[in-house]
């Protein structure tokens, strides 16, 4: 463990008291018969390891107080001291009690003893631009640009087993919560599974060369595609929810999409940077909020709570917008100047660091923050939250336009309250020498001073405006003017012939509209308009929505079994009867894949047996994970019937569909019920009496005996093969 100050004179006293501290703990080890390693601080449960590049060690800070309770120093792993520090980034992967550190620029791994705060063991896995990454006990090295996916020993950095080789490159790749690598494969559109040392299926998630981001989302994997403008929640075998997002998405251009590695919440956020729109997918409902971002040079998003942070590296500072509020906070301060910054969320906290200097924070999910000083002592500190210095953001406000009331002559100066009289007015009054009194003056009227207007400030336009997707309907929340008088609010951009409510806000709110109607598959883009005597102001537009979500599972699918088939019907998803849904039907036999309406027939059956199928609705706003499911058994109906043609002679009941054997005897003129099962093709027989002949055959059951009667010996209906309502038996 390395301590380090900043000046000679902090290094000589460090020494000192770094002297005094290990004779005293040596002393105290001998004397209770323990080594000096169990006199090290214990780390906290919760807590994060961060690096500093600038000095080449890493530091264990207190996920609740923000006080460093550990530090190690890279350079007693033998690197180089070009290595050891400067201005290559240092990435630090952790699971549990499993810290790794990544130069990567070398591709140097270093393992972390957090027990013993050293460097335990340091390997080289390849050159610069290596991936590592732990979850569940399990750890991976990935070499995007050779495509090489290569299982890891976390105690000791060593390989295990061969690498596997996929098409480069690869995109960034990640553990879920089962222990399963997914590894994105943009030159082929894919997501494969690696599980240990063996590759598992390939998901589909886009066309070859889509670019593609991994986010593990509450433990399962989402796959974002810019040029699809899609997310995508993946299961084991492929699919589970697709969701459109805003075309604004797909006009993202280069900077392409920035996601977080992880959200420990069901809401994603999205972020074009180039085009300042944030989406939040929420993976369960597959509901959208839409929001435009301001900013610099801009980070992936990081859910927390209630709140999703954005680093903007061009002022070090995190730019915050609260998801319930529907509106940003100020900013926070984390360096307070350009520079990298690296934002994740780890047990429930969310942590900033900056590499290239001391500074690094941690804020709790209720939006509190505490600093990390990094290079503070990791010995003897007290349990006494650091609290965040107070912001020093001022919100952007448009200066007020001054209108000037109605006047003869531009008022100067600054504006008062009173009228002031002017030199001019006061009379004149002559007095002489002798005392002889002289007449009294008229006094001069005083003209009427001219009153200095009183300023009226211009409402600005409203502020954050967020939109969001609902089943039928979208909702469009603003914070308002803060400034002037308004006298009301009203919405910009609804479709023709839809509802919006209310249709016009009043100046105390509640400031939101609520639009019910237009199409599925059309996006829409809002704007709220201050009004004020003289006009209005009126706010940058939405990011565009539609009023839909992802449907869920279709409701009511039933399959009802007839000859050789079935009869499918359903209803459209409890969140999609809006219309615009389309269904994908799966399953045995032949019938529409993606039928129209809201039922299907299938044909091409055997019957005797059961069949089941799937059924998932879709519409412009994504695809349902949620199959329904619905299963016929085809077993022929049977029906009650008499035997016929029964006068000269003995019935016959034959054990197969011809005329050969006896299975049972009706006796000459002798008309029992028989239950007919059903009717199938076989030998033609011909009645000697009547003359009638066919081919069909009844499978029957009675009492005097269980076996077939050709038809012509049967009272069925007759007319077709089979004879409705009795079916093939086959």
């Amino acid at each position: 463990m390395a301590i380090r100050w900043r000046s000679t004179t902090g290094r000589r006293a460090a020494g000192i008291v770094a002297a005094a501290l290990v004779a005293v703990l040596v002393g105290v080890a001998l004397f209770l018969g323990t080594g000096v390693s169990s006199a090290r601080p214990k780390l906290a449960d919760v807590g994060a390891w961060l690096a500093s590049a600038l000095n080449g060690e890493v530091v264990h800070a207190n996920g609740l107080s923000g006080q460093v309770d550990g530090r190690v120093d890279l350079a007693s792993a033998e690197r180089p001291a070009e290595q050891a520090a400067g201005d290559t980034p240092l990435k630090v992967v952790q699971d549990g009690d499993n810290v790794l550190v990544v130069d990567e620029a070398t591709g140097t791994v270093s393992r972390i003893d957090p027990t013993q705060l050293e460097v335990a063991q340091t390997n080289t896995l390849g050159a610069g631009g290596m991936q590592i990454v732990m979850g569940a006990g399990k750890a991976y090295g990935i070499d995007p640009r050779a495509g090489t996916v290569q299982q890891l020993n976390p105690l000791t950095v060593d390989a295990v087993g061969a690498p596997i080789t996929l098409k480069a490159p690869l995109g960034q790749a990640n553990i879920d919560k089962n222990g399963t690598l997914w590894v994105p494969v943009p030159e082929e559109g894919t997501l494969v599974q690696v599980n240990g040392g063996q590759q598992g299926k390939a998901v589909t998630v886009g066309e070859p060369g889509d670019p593609l981001t991994l986010t593990i989302a509450n433990g399962v994997p989402l796959v974002t595609n810019a040029t699809a403008a899609s997310a995508m929640v993946i299961g084991s075998t492929g699919t589970r929810l697709q969701v459109s997002l805003p075309s604004t998405i797909t006009d993202a251009g280069g900077a392409g999409l920035l996601v977080p590695p992880v959200a420990e919440s069901q809401v994603v956020p999205i972020l074009a940077p180039k085009k300042g729109a944030l989406v939040l997918v929420d993976t369960a409902s597959g509901a959208l909020t839409t929001v435009a971002v301001k900013g610099g040079k801009l980070g992936a998003p990081q859910a927390l709570g209630r709140r999703v942070y954005i680093a903007d590296e061009n002022t070090g500072r995190l730019i915050v917008y609260d998801t319930v509020a529907k509106r940003f906070e100020p900013e926070k301060v984390v360096t307070g100047k350009p520079g990298p910054l690296e934002v994740f969320v780890k047990d429930g906290l969310l942590w900033v660091n900056d590499q290239f200097s001391e500074t690094a924070l941690v804020i709790e999910k209720d939006g509190r923050g505490h600093r990390v000083g990094k290079y503070d002592e990791a010995l003897d500190q007290k349990d006494t939250p650091t609290p965040l210095p107070i912001p020093t953001y001022t919100p952007t406000v448009v200066q007020p336009t001054i209108v000037p009331t109605k006047s003869t002559k531009r008022p100067t100066g600054k504006p008062t309250g009173a009228p002031t009289k002017t030199a001019t007015a006061a009379p004149t009054v002559t007095v002489t020498a002798t005392p002889t009194p002289t007449p009294t003056p008229t006094e001069t009227t005083t003209p009427t001073p001219t009153p200095t207007p009183t300023p009226t400030r211009t409402p600005g336009p409203p502020g954050t405006v967020t939109a969001n997707s609902g089943p039928g309907w979208m909702e469009i929340v603003f914070t308002p003017s803060g400034q002037g008088t308004v006298t009301g609010y009203s919405l910009k951009g609804a479709p023709g012939g839809a509802d919006v409510t209310p249709s016009r806000v009043q100046p105390d709110g509640p400031f939101q509209f609520r639009v019910t109607g237009g199409k599925c598959d059309q996006e829409y883009t809002f704007k709220v308009a201050a009004e004020y005597d003289g006009g209005e102001a009126v706010s940058a537009p939405t990011i565009p929505v539609r009023p839909c979500v992802a449907p869920g599972r279709p409701s009511g699918f039933t399959a009802k079994g007839k000859n050789h088939g079935a009869d499918l019907t359903w209803s459209a998803p409890e969140n999609a009867k809006d219309g615009g849904v389309t269904y994908t039907l799966e399953g045995p036999g032949t019938h529409p894949a993606a039928p129209d309406g809201t039922s299907a027939e299938v044909t091409g059956l055997k019957n005797s047996q059961s069949y089941t199928w799937t059924l998932r609705a879709k519409n412009a706003a994504g695809e349902s994970q949620e199959r329904a499911e619905a299963t016929a058994n085809l077993q022929p109906p049977s029906a009650q019937f008499q035997n016929a043609n029964n006068a000269n002679m003995d019935t016959l009941i034959r054990p197969g569909p011809s005329r050969s054997g006896e299975a049972g005897r009706i006796k000459k003129d002798v008309y029992i019920t028989l239950t007919v099962i059903c009717q199938q093709k076989g030998e033609t027989y011909t009645d000697e009496n009547t003359g009638q002949s066919s081919d069909v055959w009844n499978k029957v059951e009675s009492g005097s005996g269980n076996g077939w009667l050709n038809d012509v010996l049967m009272a069925t209906p007759k007319g077709g093969f089979p004879a409705a309502p009795l079916w093939e038996c086959e």
